[in-house]
Parts: structure tokens; sequence; C-alpha cells
């Protein structure tokens, strides 16, 4: 069964889910795939990866998948018949994290950025889910429902030394840290409504980022320098991409149709966000500058594809 948390933050795209390139961007290319060079002497790519609805079932499922940040070259990770979804990259590249229910329940595992060396992080009989490293890749945050409700967990980039962040009745989801390791971003429902909060990364001084009393506010992302947090809200009616400074100030919407966008993430450069809309008719990957403009759609399938995340991997 997939996490509790995933389903209540996809509730109102749920009944499709159940019930079932791109032209050159050349200065983006120029920009974002420039290879850097690691400290082994390697190059790498900066790429994105996602998660995709498998629905040529049965069962019907969802794999990792990672692709170059025109569309192209698009790759399958995982393959099992389990939920594999909201994978996110580890900071050097070689390593990529996700949620899996192939063991009965959503777990964290852990992979090699080609796929390889799958293993499990996580090992309890509720969820874990939607995990995202630290700056220095030694640290994973993640949510679990382990006592009862969502709350924000960390751990090891290894599995141990697990411990609780948040602790309150209501429900904690989608945790990122800052570029700069010393705060992570969340939603929270303890206040009725989703809101984004932030605190220290031990878990201290939790305080309220967005206020509004009748929309939901979720899906932080950070900017690679820290300035900014992008999220998700439906404050003018469906769901939208918004950005902020990262205490909560200059809050302005991004995108704007009719349709629900949400799963912002910020390019390692800052200088794109991707991001998920259904203003198609599916759930598709998008990309955008940051500020807004240059919207292009990256997937064209009549599947679900959600939870992009950017990093530069080895070639």
């Amino acid at each position: 069964m997939r996490g509790e948390s995933h389903r209540l933050r996809i509730g109102w795209r749920g009944t499709a889910l159940v019930g079932l390139a791109l032209g050159a961007l050349i200065v983006a290319l120029v920009l974002l795939q420039a290879p850097v060079a690691s400290g082994g002497g390697a190059s790498r790519d900066t790429k994105i990866v996602f998660d995709r609805f498998i629905a040529n079932g049965p069962p019907l499922n969802y794999d990792v998948f990672v692709m170059d940040p025109d569309g192209s070259h698009r790759q399958r990770l995982t393959r099992n018949p389990a939920y594999d979804w909201a994978p996110a990259v580890s900071p050097s590249g070689r390593r990529i994290v996700f949620g899996s229910d192939r063991d009965g329940d959503d777990e964290i595992f852990k992979m090699r950025a080609n796929g390889s060396g799958e293993h499990r992080l996580t090992r309890n009989n509720d969820s874990d889910a939607e995990p995202t490293y630290s700056p220095n890749g030694r640290r994973i945050v993640f949510e679990s429902d382990r006592d009862g409700d969502s709350e924000i967990f960390k751990m090891r980039a290894d599995g141990s030394r697990q411990r609780r962040l948040t602790d309150n009745d209501s429900d904690d989801y989608a945790a990122v840290f800052s570029p700069n390791g010393k705060r992570i971003a969340f939603q929270s429902y303890r206040d009725g409504d989703a809101e984004i909060f932030v605190m220290r990364a031990d878990g201290s001084h939790q305080h309220k980022l967005t206020r509004n009393a009748t929309a939901f506010d979720q899906s932080p992302s950070y900017s690679p320098d820290g300035k900014r947090i992008a999220f998700r809200s439906n404050r003018d009616g469906d769901f939208e991409i918004f950005k902020m400074r990262a205490d909560g100030s200059r809050q302005r919407r991004l995108t704007r149709n009719t349709d629900n966008d949400y799963d912002p993430a910020y390019s390692p450069n800052g200088k794109r966000i991707a991001f998920v809309s259904n203003r198609d008719g599916d759930d598709e990957i998008f990309i955008m500058r940051a500020n807004g403009s240059n919207e292009r759609k990256l997937t064209r399938n009549n599947v679900f594809e959600e939870f992009p995340d950017w990093g530069r991997l080895p070639r």
C-alpha cells in the first residue's frame, strides 16, 4: 500500500490514478547539461529523476526513471511490480533514494544512479516515504507514520541512527534540507490546513512560513542559494506553483492555468524549476525559468509522471 502521506497529497487526482518531445531547448542544454569535473575526474551531466505510472500491468505500479533536462534519453531505473516513487538524488550524484512498497509497506530504499545495487534503509511495519538528502549527503530526512501519524524523521545515509524531528497530533510531510544544511522546510497540517513550516536541522525552533487558513500550501523546494522556496498552493482555486523568500515573505505565483501544477524542484544552478502539471489531461513533467516564464513540457505520455528531482549524475 502506498504511503498515507502520498495518498493525502494527491487526493484531488486520486480518481484518475485508481481508475485506470518537447522542442529543443538549446539555451537550457548549454546551461544545464555542461559536464562538471568531479573529484575523481569523471564528467557528470545534469539529469531529472522522476517516477512514472506503469499502466501495462497487471500489476499496475510506479517505477523510477531518469531523463535529460530537455526530456530526451529517458531511462527506466527500477523494474518490479511494486510502487517505486518520489526519487531524490544524492549531492554526489552517485545514489538515488526512493520510497517503495515492495516489501508490503512503504520503506526507504537506496540504489546507484544507474539503478543497480538496490537495498532497503528502513524496516518497520508502517509507512516511511519521501526521502531527501542533506547537502553533504550524510543524512536523509523522510516522513514516517510509525508513531501513529506522519512525522519528520532523520537518519544517516546508511539507514542508521533514525530519530524523530517533529512530534504533534497532525501530519508533517515533504521535508527538504536548506542548501547550507541548517534548516529543514516541510509541510504540516497542525493548524488545520496545509502550511509550509521550517525548523532547525535538529528539529528545534519550528515556525510557520505561510498563513492561508482556507488553502493548502505544500511541497517546498529550496533554491540552490537558499534564498527562495518554491511550493504549490491552491489559494487561487486550483494548485499553482508559487515561490517566496526563505523567511516566508514576498510570496508570488509562477504558473497560471485552470488545472493543477505541483511538485516543484529547482535545478542545480537555480535557473530552472521542474514541476508536474495535469493541464493536458494527465500528469506530465514540465520545466520553466525560475521566474515562471518559458514553460515547456518534457514528457508526453498517456500515463502519470511525478516527483521530479535534479542531480548531476555520472555519465
